[in-house]
Parts: C-alpha cells; structure tokens; sequence
C-alpha cells in the first residue's frame, strides 16, 4: 500500500498538537492520561519526538506525529496487561521507529539542494530553523519531496 506524504505550513505548539491529537483520537484518551500520570518523563520525550517529524510531515492527511503516536499508545495497549514498563519500552520504540519506517524513502529537498531525512534522526524542526528561509519555502510550497530517495547512512 503506498501512502501519500505531504507537507505543510503550520506552527502549531506542542500544547496545540497535542490537543489536536486528544479531540482527533479520544479513544487513548484515558490512557494517554494513565500514562503520564504513572511515567510523566513521557511528556519531555513527546516534545522532542514533535521536532523531529513537527506537524508539517502528513501521511494521508494525517501528520506524522499523529500518525506515529496513535501506533505507540496501540502498542502500550498491546503490552501493558503483561508488564507496565514493558509497555513503556514498546510506546518508546515504536514511536520514533514508526516515524523512520514510514518516511525512509523521503527526502525533503531545499531551494538550495540540501537535504532531510528521517534515518538521519535530525529532528525535522532543527533542519528547518538551520536556514530560516527554509521556513519561507515550505509555507510556499517550495520544499520538494522525493519518494525514491535512498539514504546513505554510515
């Protein structure tokens, strides 16, 4: 199944996405709130986890973070009647492996040529403030994607 990868200019806040995402998606609702009651460092790991993917990255009109969190509070479901710190392993590593799967083969591409992808694990949002301009060309639609890119990680 091939899924369509957007962008788009926003500059919605931490708060905000997650508000966003808790009226999109009320059914984790209570055990999202579970959740950060029993492992509040949750939360911090949250915000750094928004500016890698940011809410400019969609996967079929839903954003990445979205997307990604909704898998990761499935995944605690799965595992925390077995172990509730097993769970939270789970909720950890699904959420940023789901963000580096989905978006292994897309580049984001600059006026200047250069390049962001996810298995660099450089937060999206810290690419974007390097050259402000940036900013500029996303909210214009000037950032390019490309779905066939190959990283060459070492």
């Amino acid at each position: 199944m091939t899924l369509l990868i957007n962008l788009r200019y926003s500059d919605l806040s931490f708060d905000e996405m997650m508000q966003n995402w808790e009226s999109c998606f009320l059914g984790y609702q209570t055990e999202y709130e579970q959740l950060i009651y029993r492992f509040p460092n949750v939360t911090f790991e949250l915000k750094k986890f928004s500016l890698f993917v940011t809410d400019k990255i969609l996967i079929d009109k839903c954003t990445v973070f979205d997307f990604c969190l909704c898998r990761a509070m499935n995944q605690y479901l799965i595992h925390k009647g077995t172990n509730e710190f097993l769970a939270l392993e789970a909720f950890r590593q699904t959420l940023l492996s789901t963000a580096i799967e989905e978006l292994k083969c897309i580049s984001i591409i600059d006026a200047s040529g250069n390049k962001w992808f996810a298995e660099e694990k450089i937060p999206f949002k810290n690419w974007l403030d390097a050259k402000p301009q940036r900013y500029f060309e996303l909210k214009h639609s000037k950032l390019l994607l490309d779905n066939n890119f190959e990283a060459k990680v070492a």
